[in-house]
């Protein structure tokens, strides 16, 4: 092998190699040695760079440096001293391409082996970074080209190249069905046959219509005129008349030839069909909900004008009495609604629609809903206002203003005779109905792994049945409520229910949980000066909810009424020992 330091003539490599590699390795197949050689663009001499002892265990270093990460392993699977050697034989080539890392980009290089005499073989490597690129870029956009191509034509049934000076034709379908048809694929006289299929396929009230357009002076006239020609009509397909188009043009730059091609349109057309008919019973229903309000504004955003439209004319009169003329939709309506609204509600209309607030809710909400009450008469009516952006014009809200006090007033007797009924009437505390339903709220919850720590408190009062028999019952009941209100007092910010005579629950959350065993406490303190025969009105027992065990409020409300009794058993034993 040649010492680095001599030079190899570039005319004697350049029967291997072009002029344009970037370097060249020369391989002794001996024993691997190799020099590395650059070129010298001044006297196109080859000079020698590095060198090295084994050329292939090199490669495999490098090329975890050089080679682009995505390419390494399949430059190291195919470049192997064996494959390579095997390639060069009876005069053969090896080539390959690849990235290297250049400046953290990846470059494209190509890379050519041969052999050079007996002994030695020749690596040539060259920069085809920017013809690889152009290479890449044909070749996707000739992809995207068929792609969009292919794309176009399936939306036909059938496309048609027509010679009109010779009227030969080829038909080119996509669909089997217009296959099945028996239309001519390829043929001498276009209009002749296409005349003989529209008899024979097009739907009768539609014949006539489309032999005069498919004339052929009378079509390239058309295309003269508007350069697209459509024609709708009615063909016989899978056995019924579908809706189809054909949509006739001319190629660019090609004044001999036309292409024809037919869409079945049939499902859009249905679809059409059905969105006119659904507009006129959306235009029904709309007319049906703007009779229940009592007026609707309509608001341009852009500079606060508006109209009005209302069931009846009481309103408009109204309106026009004060002066108003729809200039601007906040400064009037809110002089109308300083006349109508109710005092005790005014000022949280003023506030909600006031312009800032008003057009910030629509913007973030896209809607607004507002519950007030109207003045008329002497007397108050509840009143709905329904505020919402045109989905077709985002310039404009839509208003709208409803009588809703029949229904309010229904709606608030209801939750008046709920309220009752889930109250206890002696000591006003929610009852057993309330607790029953909070249980199976509180389920769903857990089921769901939603449910936030809380205890429940099971408490009953010791010593009733002796103050009923000793004092009457209505001391009886006055014991009830003065132990209510111990344990109200005590939990203050949790939910007390009786669901028994003498028992009480109380469902923990929050502050109230933290401090439980703080007030469980206070409760004994409590009730210290309240000993009926010396023992404390109350026993109490505590349990917290375990997620991990607990599948139902039930199973936490039996350990506390199991702990109760327990502490009832306390506070008897108390008197016991007592006496």
């Amino acid at each position: 092998m040649k010492k680095v330091g001599e030079k190899l003539s570039f005319t004697s490599l350049a029967v291997a190699l072009a002029s344009d590699y970037l370097s060249v390795y020369v391989i002794n197949t001996v024993d691997d040695s190799y020099v590395e050689y650059n070129t010298d663009g001044t006297d196109k001499e080859l000079i020698p760079v590095s060198e090295g002892d084994n050329f292939y265990e090199d490669t495999v270093k490098n090329v975890a440096i050089q080679v682009w990460p995505e390419d390494q392993e399949i430059f190291l699977r195919v470049f192997k001293k064996e494959t390579v050697l095997e390639a060069l034989k009876d005069g053969g080539s090896f080539t390959h391409t690849y990235r290297l890392n250049i400046n953290g980009e990846p470059r494209y290089f190509f890379l050519k082996t041969i052999r050079a005499g007996e002994e030695y073989i020749l690596v040539a490597v060259r920069d085809i970074d920017e013809e690889k690129r152009r290479e890449l870029k044909a070749t996707e956009e000739a992809v995207t080209y068929a792609q969009i191509s292919g794309a176009l034509a399936s939306r036909y049934e059938a496309l048609y190249f027509i010679n009109v000076e010779t009227n030969n034709f080829i038909r080119y379908s996509s669909s089997q069905d217009y296959s099945n048809l028996g239309v001519t694929v390829e043929g001498e006289d276009f209009f002749e046959e296409a005349s003989n299929d529209i008899k024979q396929f097009i739907h009768p009230d539609d014949v006539d219509y489309l032999l005069k357009h498919i004339q052929k002076d009378y079509l390239i006239e058309e295309l003269n005129d508007l350069g697209t020609v459509i024609l709708a009509y009615r063909q016989l397909w899978g056995g019924e008349y579908q809706y189809m188009n054909m949509i006739v043009l001319r190629p660019k730059n090609d004044d001999k030839h036309i292409v024809m091609g037919v869409v079945n349109n049939n499902a859009q057309y249905i679809r059409e069909e059905m969105l006119k008919k659904e507009s006129r019973t959306f235009s029904d229903i709309s007319m049906a909900l703007a009779e229940n309000y009592e007026v609707i504004f309509r608001i341009n955003t852009k500079d606060y004008t508006y109209e009005t439209f209302s069931s009846d004319d009481k309103y408009e009169t109204f309106r026009k009495s004060l002066g108003l003329d729809g200039s601007d939709f906040f400064r009037e309506t809110k002089k109308i609604f300083e006349m109508v609204v109710l005092k005790d509600d005014l000022e949280m209309m003023k506030t909600a629609l006031k312009k800032e607030n008003f057009l910030s809710s629509i913007q973030k909400f896209g809607k607004l809903f507002l519950t007030y009450r109207m003045v008329m008469g002497g007397k108050s009516y509840y009143t709905s206002l329904f505020a919402v952006q045109s989905k077709e014009d985002p310039d404009y809200i839509v208003m709208a203003i409803a009588n809703i006090d029949e229904a309010k007033r229904m709606e608030l007797a209801y939750i008046k005779a709920m309220d009752i009924a889930n109250h206890d009437a002696l000591t006003s505390v929610k009852n057993k109905r309330a607790y029953v339903q909070t249980e199976v709220e509180m389920d769903e919850k857990i089921e769901k792994k939603e449910q936030s720590p809380f205890a429940v408190v099971v408490c009953d009062l010791n010593g009733l049945k002796h103050v009923n028999d000793v004092q009457g019952h209505q001391a009886g009941d006055e014991y009830i409520k003065g132990s209510c209100s111990i344990i109200c007092n005590v939990f203050s910010h949790s939910p007390v229910f009786r669901i028994g005579g003498d028992e009480f629950a109380v469902i923990l959350k929050d502050r109230d949980y933290e401090n439980r065993y703080e007030l469980v406490e206070q409760i004994g303190v409590e009730q210290e000066s309240r000993r009926v025969n010396g023992m404390k009105p109350i026993a109490i027992g505590l349990s917290e909810f375990i997620p991990e065990t607990d599948i139902r409020v039930q199973d936490v409300f039996e350990r506390a009424d199991s702990l109760m009794y327990e502490d009832k058993k306390k506070c008897k034993n108390e008197i016991n020992n007592v006496g």
